[in-house]
């Protein structure tokens, strides 16, 4: 190899290490802000607890609020079906008492 196009060589070497490293670089980046505007998210659906909107909340933290606010959801619904089936059942035959009575 000539002087030359060993210089050539090491130019175009180091424009696609400096491309590599760029393309990392940015990709790692719109993956940090993809994953914030994700706990952003997260954070916007389930209600404030004691700490202030302002307030930066860690990941790990915020996972298990959202577990907590789960469990707490499928209790609701837990409790909400027993009353139905309570009260569907009392209904029924309340109608019924009242079908006899006439």
């Amino acid at each position: 190899m000539t002087t030359t196009t060993m210089h050539c060589y090491k130019l175009s070497l180091k424009r696609a290490t400096k491309r590599t490293r760029t393309t990392s670089r940015e990709k790692c980046h719109k993956n940090s802000q993809k994953l914030s505007q994700k706990l952003e998210a997260l954070k916007n659906l389930i209600p404030t607890t004691n700490t202030t909107e302002e307030e930066a909340v860690k990941p790990d933290q915020l996972f298990k609020e959202t577990a907590d606010y789960i469990v707490l959801l499928r209790t609701r619904v837990v409790v909400l079906q027993k009353l139905i089936e309570y009260y569907g059942n009392n209904s029924t035959q309340n109608d019924e008492h009242a079908l006899l009575l006439q």
